[in-house]
């Protein structure tokens, strides 16, 4: 679990002290960040930070909403979708309800890690089934490419086909020539749409995998990762949309060789 801990330097001490039971309670199996350094680019490495962890905890003094840093690290907090608690470091600190509202607010350390300890599995839980569910949808995304390659395949080379069928009809005369020229351009045409459907699928599944990726570094894995690196760096793989590519552009340029003969052979007779 990773932390985020917000708070004013005047509370600097009462943090330190949260700090230190977070990771008692927690055996120290948490990863605690805040933001000290007063620099010029603090927005930044606060920014940074708030997108690392799981939880943003807000330390709540009498004052601590008059600080516009703690204002800022608030409205980043909610911009970024992060899980936002609070935890009182004294009864004065409801002077501060106006800007906690939104979130939960605990009395102690202990009723605190017990909350975000419960939502922390359970949103590991809810990320697991996102994986399933996108790994399941890239699945779905192969299984229709290659329903689309069937069927492009079909519909071309029924085209050529029917156009030699034509020719062969007629004994290959100058008007089935030219019948057999259309119907070869038309196949020529339908490998264009084949190879944008192709180009489309493979975006889908370009941004279906940087979806998984963001998912298993939460999860704490990386086995689509690891797999890849291997493919490509160690076994040489090339990705299946550059060779269906390759493939339907060696088609096209064989539809063409075709075309090209039969305008020869219309402007010849």
């Amino acid at each position: 679990m990773r932390l985020f801990i917000c708070n004013r330097s005047i509370d600097l001490e009462e943090s330190d002290k949260i700090v230190d039971e977070f990771l008692l309670l927690s055996g120290n199996a948490m990863s605690i960040l805040r933001e000290t350094a007063q620099s010029a680019d603090w927005k930044t490495s606060v920014e940074k930070k708030l997108k690392q962890v799981d939880f943003t905890v807000f330390l709540l003094g009498v004052n601590t909403f008059d600080s516009e840093q703690i204002k800022w690290e608030y409205d980043k907090a909610k911009d970024l979708n992060q899980n936002i608690v609070g935890i009182k470091l004294s009864p004065e600190a409801s002077k501060s309800i106006i800007f906690y509202q939104g979130f939960y607010v605990f009395n102690s350390v202990e009723q605190c890690y017990s909350h975000l300890e419960k939502i922390y599995e359970e949103q590991k839980k809810l990320k697991l089934e996102q994986y399933k569910m996108m790994v399941s949808s890239t699945e779905k995304v192969t299984d229709q490419r290659l329903k689309v390659n069937n069927l492009f395949f079909t519909v071309t080379s029924s085209i050529l086909s029917v156009a030699f069928l034509i020719g062969k009809t007629f004994n290959f005369s100058p008007t089935s020539i030219v019948g057999l020229f259309v119907l070869t351009s038309l196949a020529f045409l339908v490998t264009f749409f084949w190879e944008k459907l192709i180009n489309s699928y493979g975006k889908l599944n370009t941004g279906k995998f940087k979806v998984i990726d963001k998912i298993e570094k939460d999860l704490r894995t990386n086995m689509f990762e690891d797999e890849w690196r291997i493919l490509t760096g160690e076994v040489k793989y090339k990705p299946n949309s550059e060779t269906e590519r390759t493939i339907i552009r060696r088609f096209r340029t064989f539809i063409l060789l075709l075309a090209v003969g039969e305008l020869i052979y219309i402007l010849n007779n």
